[in-house]
């Protein structure tokens, strides 16, 4: 074999493990880090966290006090622990992420979304254009508020205005018909709790 592809073999392969294990701890960091912050907002009566690929990230699931059932969720994590597998992540725009569903016994006033406006297709909404809907733009970011089943217009308005760091947020949804509350950041170095407290807050706008 060439000696010049030979070093370059071993050197790519002394890289990957260094990476790896330099991206599996981060990513391990960072799950700490958001389940810690989690907990401190959500006070769980008692908690489940189920691995998922080691450093891929987590699924949660919290029993919670009232006005609260449960909280089920999942965080997931930017693949640096895969040097191979960076590139492409960066390409699809690969980034931390922390979903949340927060279930309630409450009766909700309707259905509201706030969304980033690049985020819509992704998202999937049935019946979107049946929806009443409106712009707001905060910092470099677009979202788009909408509803049904009730004016939630303001309620929306001010479930935006509260969140300190929107530009981590994609989607936030209530949900009338199951009684739900969604959350999806995308965090940045892992720093959910801000957002989360004001979500959690403002959750009782929609109570009815």
């Amino acid at each position: 074999m060439n000696p010049f592809l030979l070093t370059a073999l071993v050197l790519l392969g002394v890289g990957a493990t260094v990476n790896y294990f330099i991206g599996v701890k981060k990513n391990r960091w960072l799950g700490k880090r958001m389940s810690t912050q989690a907990e401190n907002i959500l006070n769980p009566k008692d908690t489940e966290y189920v691995n998922i690929g080691g450093a891929i990230g987590y699924h949660i699931k919290y029993k919670l006090r009232d006005p609260w059932k449960e909280a089920k969720g999942t965080f997931t994590f930017f693949p640096r622990h895969s040097l191979l597998y960076i590139p492409i992540s960066l390409a699809i725009g690969g980034s931390d992420r922390f979903y949340l569903n927060l279930f309630t016994d409450r009766r909700l006033a309707g259905e509201g979304h706030i969304i980033e406006k690049h985020y819509l297709r992704k998202a999937k909404i049935d019946g979107f254009s049946e929806m009443e809907t409106e712009e707001a733009v905060r910092g470099s970011k677009t979202f788009l508020l909408a509803w049904r089943h009730g004016d939630l217009k303001e309620a929306l308005h001010r479930t935006l205005d509260a969140m300190p760091d929107p530009h981590s947020l994609v989607h936030f949804t209530c949900f009338d018909e199951n009684k739900t509350f969604f959350l999806f950041l995308r965090p940045k170095n892992g720093i959910i709790e801000e957002n989360l407290k004001a979500f959690v807050t403002q959750c009782a706008e929609f109570f009815r």
